[in-house]
């Protein structure tokens, strides 16, 4: 099974001209029965535009995603939800910047791991 989302910038002709200079990054929280906890994993590693963060056996898992507009974070939510053995994603995060902001590193690396761990716990 591959997960395939059509990204906003496949609708380029229909988005302003300011969503086009947009980067919409989220973060959510997603609930797995623990038993099928490595085969989403191994799913959605091979998603284009979403990323694992961190992990609990007990089945929760930080998924990041980036988008060119909001419909791609709700297209990426609603693809997550329907991966057999899911059984909720819950939105945790999300920032709109300019495309020349997501160029920099916004915080540091180690950072990010950290705020993960506490969303779990």
């Amino acid at each position: 099974m591959r997960l395939i989302w059509k990204p906003c910038k496949q609708r380029a002709h229909i988005m302003h001209e300011q969503e086009r200079d947009e980067l919409h990054v989220a973060s959510f929280l997603v609930h797995v029965r623990p038993e099928q906890l490595t085969a989403v994993i191994s799913l959605l590693a091979i998603t284009s535009g979403l990323e694992e963060g961190t992990t609990d056996p007990s089945g929760k898992l930080v998924v990041l995603a980036e988008g060119a507009c909001h419909q791609d974070l709700l297209a990426a939510m609603e693809l997550i939800e329907s991966v057999p053995g899911v059984l909720d994603c819950i939105l945790v995060y999300h920032e709109v910047m300019s495309v020349e902001e997501a160029k920099q590193q916004l915080i540091p690396t180690g950072q990010v791991q950290t705020e993960q761990q506490e969303v779990l716990s």
